[in-house]
C-alpha cells in the first residue's frame, strides 16, 4: 500500500505548478461549457473528459497518462466507428498495443526529481530524422488514403493522413522523442476538422484543447530533454 501511495503522489501529487493545475482545470471547464452548450452522450463525455486529462499527464512526462489514456481511447474507438472513420479506428486499436509497450518504456527511462515528482527522460531529433520521418510519413499518407477510398470512408485522405501521422507520433511518444508533439499538432488540426464536419461539438471542444496542449507539451518536453542533458 505504501508504495502504491508513494507512485500517486510522484504521479499526481508532485511536480506540478500553478500553471500547470490552472491550464488542467481550464481545459476541463472547456469540456463542461461545451456540454451545457450541446449535450452529447456518455461515451463522448468520457472520451472527452478522459482525453484531456491523459494529454495533460503525457505533456508533463508522467506514466500515468498511460492509464487513463486506455479509457479515452476505447471510448474514442467506439465514437469513430460509429461515424464511420475506418482509419481513425485502426489508429486506435494501434494505440491499445503500443501503450503496453509505452508503459515498460516510460518506466525503465523515468525519474524522480528533487521534490518527488516522477518524469520520463525525452530525447530530441537529429536533422536526418527530420527528414527520413516528414518523407516517410508523406509517401504512407497518400497510400493508406488511396486504399481507404476504396473501402468507401468518410474524408478518405483527412483519416489517412491522421492515421498514418498518429501511428508515427505514437511511436515517437513511447520513444520518447519530444517532436511527437509536431505530429500530435498535426494530427489533432486534421480531426479538428473531422469532427467539425462531423458535426459533434463534444470532440471539437476535446481537439482544440488537445491543439493547445500541443503547444505545452512541447514546452515541456523541452525542459524535460534539457534536464536529461544537464
Amino acid at each position: 500500500m505504501g508504495k502504491i501511495k508513494n507512485w500517486a503522489r510522484s504521479e499526481f501529487g508532485s511536480g506540478y505548478t500553478w500553471f500547470d493545475k490552472a491550464f488542467m482545470i481550464g481545459m476541463l471547464l472547456l469540456q463542461v461549457i461545451v456540454f451545457i452548450i450541446s449535450p452529447d452522450s456518455v461515451l463522448g463525455i468520457v472520451a472527452g473528459i478522459s482525453g484531456v486529462i491523459s494529454v495533460v499527464l503525457c505533456a508533463k512526462g508522467k506514466i500515468s497518462f498511460y492509464f487513463i489514456g486506455f479509457v479515452q481511447t476505447i471510448s474514442y474507438l467506439i465514437l469513430a466507428w460509429q461515424n464511420v472513420f475506418y482509419g481513425e479506428v485502426i489508429e486506435n486499436i494501434f494505440y491499445l498495443v503500443t501503450m503496453v509497450w509505452g508503459i515498460f518504456v516510460w518506466k525503465k527511462n523515468s525519474q524522480i526529481d528533487e521534490d518527488g515528482s516522477a518524469y520520463v527522460e525525452a530525447k530530441k531529433f537529429t536533422p536526418l530524422q527530420w527528414v527520413l520521418s516528414i518523407v516517410g510519413t508523406a509517401i504512407a499518407t497518400l497510400g493508406v488514403g488511396y486504399l481507404l477510398t476504396l473501402m468507401g470512408s468518410h474524408q478518405a485522405y483527412t483519416d489517412a493522413a491522421t492515421n498514418v501521422l498518429a501511428i508515427f507520433a505514437q511511436i515517437l511518444m513511447v520513444r520518447r522523442y519530444r517532436e511527437q508533439w509536431i505530429w500530435w499538432f498535426v494530427i489533432d488540426v486534421l480531426c479538428l476538422k473531422m469532427w467539425i464536419v462531423a458535426g459533434n461539438m463534444y470532440m471539437v471542444a476535446m481537439y482544440i484543447a488537445w491543439i493547445i496542449n500541443c503547444i505545452y507539451g512541447w514546452y515541456n518536453w523541452t525542459k524535460l530533454n534539457r534536464k536529461r542533458q544537464g
